[in-house]
């Protein structure tokens, strides 16, 4: 069973993090955060019982840093959203390849734009070719993502009550 999760803000209500549903509640007991929305459960001590917290608002502001995703296999096959990007078709994590669009053996680093997911046949198929070489296209242009508090969750934990305090929610 995956846990409970909660959105947290900071005092300025932008979406700073998710968190433990039961980590917020105890931001919430010991004065650091305020809940602004709950889940119907709740969890019972000997004599009290608790909404768990689905939103928190922190009680101070969080000074805001350009955070940058890591280029690595679980980030770039995130940003694909586990497609290979050659074929289309979407795959689990250990059937999908990194591809280097320019290969490294000419020249081509390990970065954003140059990294992409690819199917192992796709892959082999490309081999050490340029995508001109090869006659293949992408179905995407690979670039870096911008940071997103949602990146770290599954779509089934994102809960319904966090749309209208995600800016980028879809």
């Amino acid at each position: 069973m995956e846990t409970m999760k909660a959105l947290k803000l900071d005092s300025s209500f932008r979406p700073v993090g998710i968190i433990d549903s039961a980590d917020a509640l105890v931001l919430c007991l010991i004065g650091k955060a305020q809940a602004v929305e709950n889940y119907m459960k709740e969890i019972h001590s000997v004599s009290r019982s608790f909404k768990m917290p689905a939103v928190i608002v922190l009680k101070r502001y969080v000074k805001f840093r350009f955070n940058t995703i890591a280029c690595n296999r679980n980030n770039v096959l995130w940003r694909d959203q586990h497609t290979c990007q050659y074929c289309g078709k979407d795959f689990e994590a250990d059937k999908l390849t990194l591809d280097h669009v320019i290969p490294k053996s000419r020249g081509g680093k390990n970065v954003w734009n140059n990294l992409v997911t690819a199917c192992k046949k796709c892959n082999q198929k490309k081999a050490n070719q340029t995508l001109k070489e090869s006659g293949m296209h992408l179905i995407k242009r690979p670039v870096q993502p911008k940071a997103n508090v949602l990146r770290t969750i599954s779509k089934s934990q994102i809960s319904p009550i966090w749309k209208n305090y995600l800016w980028d929610f879809s």
